[in-house]
């Protein structure tokens, strides 16, 4: 059995969202996220290892910028970690991830451990 390394709960969700990437926006939708990056379909476009800005537009009113990067780019889907947000947009990921998640108190427990030892 291999032994799960992932140290943040991923909540699956559908969500449209933009990732701008090379100065193109490209359209595609979440299959799951996480405080720490989120899997996404892909985009002939995406190429691994390169940075990327995902755009998640809440509301007409509120949009999420987070700053990241392609780890994984194949048939089916791209992986994207984060690298970077504002402390607002944080707050907007985690109440998202809370709302979504089937234990919401797990995603205030996992801020207590280091995601990247």
């Amino acid at each position: 059995m291999i032994k799960e390394r992932r140290k943040r709960t991923r909540v699956p969700v559908g969500f449209d969202i933009t990732i701008l990437f090379e100065q193109k926006k490209i359209k595609v939708k979440t299959l799951n996220i996480s405080l720490t990056g989120i899997s996404c379909t892909n985009s002939p476009s995406f190429v691994a290892g390169k940075e990327c800005s995902v755009i998640l537009n809440l509301n007409p009113e509120t949009s999420l910028t987070i700053q990241g990067k392609i780890l994984r780019a194949d048939d089916k889907e791209a992986i994207i970690s984060f690298l970077s947000m504002d402390e607002d947009t944080f707050f907007h990921l985690k109440r998202l991830l809370q709302y979504n998640a089937a234990e919401p108190d797990t995603i205030d427990d996992e801020l207590t451990d280091p995601a990247f030892v």
